[in-house]
């Protein structure tokens, strides 16, 4: 009985533990996944169950400018954007590669760029990250879990690429069930064990 509730609860975590997998945002190809409303002029940029909204003058997707000469999202000054799951839901963000770009008017000095995130209690999440250099940074940045929403501002022009995001899983109903029935099992034979060890009488002698 015992190997039984604990074949159990290893099959019921290991459908609780599955989830997606990570999105890597690449911005390639660009353009084509770019959406802007006439009203709002709010755009929207589609990849991988992820989303990212801005002014339609504020990004933009562009050839050779990511990492390695890849694509990447052009950024520009003072223009906050953000990064949405597509269904709104809650997700993990799992790192960025970012920097500066010199669009044409010189780097602006002491140029930083604010990471904030909102988590699913209500709470928040920043971080500062230096832009003082045209190469890419991946190191300074750490993990985010239980998110809605991430947004990126700058007081310079700047360049994302390489997003990495996970959207959380959801219990099924049929794991949470199994999960229900194993911790019940389990908690029946601990009274059970319990009973016995108040009762000897209860006990088989062993010959």
């Amino acid at each position: 009985m015992k190997n039984l509730l604990y074949r159990i609860v290893c099959v019921a975590a290991c459908c609780l533990a599955t989830g997606a997998q990570a999105t890597l945002l690449t911005f390639d190809p660009p353009l084509e996944v770019i959406e802007v409303d006439d009203v709002t002029s709010i755009a929207t940029y589609k990849e991988g169950g992820f989303r990212i909204t801005g002014d339609a003058a504020s990004y933009l997707p562009l050839f050779g400018i990511g990492t390695g000469g890849s694509d990447g999202l052009l950024v520009f000054a003072n223009n906050p954007i953000t990064l949405t799951a597509a269904g709104g839901g809650v997700f993990n963000l799992l790192g960025l590669e970012y920097a500066v770009i010199d669009a044409g008017f010189g780097l602006a000095p002491n140029a930083t760029l604010m990471v904030s995130g909102v988590l699913t209690g209500g709470g928040s999440l920043h971080q500062i990250l230096s832009l003082d250099d045209l190469g890419f940074d991946v190191s300074t940045f750490p993990v985010w879990i239980n998110l809605t929403q991430v947004s990126f501002a700058a007081n310079a022009d700047f360049v994302l690429d390489n997003i990495s995001a996970a959207p959380q899983p959801i219990a099924e109903p049929s794991s949470l069930a199994l999960v229900g029935a194993a911790l019940a099992g389990l908690a029946l034979a601990r009274r059970g064990r319990r009973a016995g060890q108040r009762h000897p009488w209860m006990q088989r002698k062993r010959v």
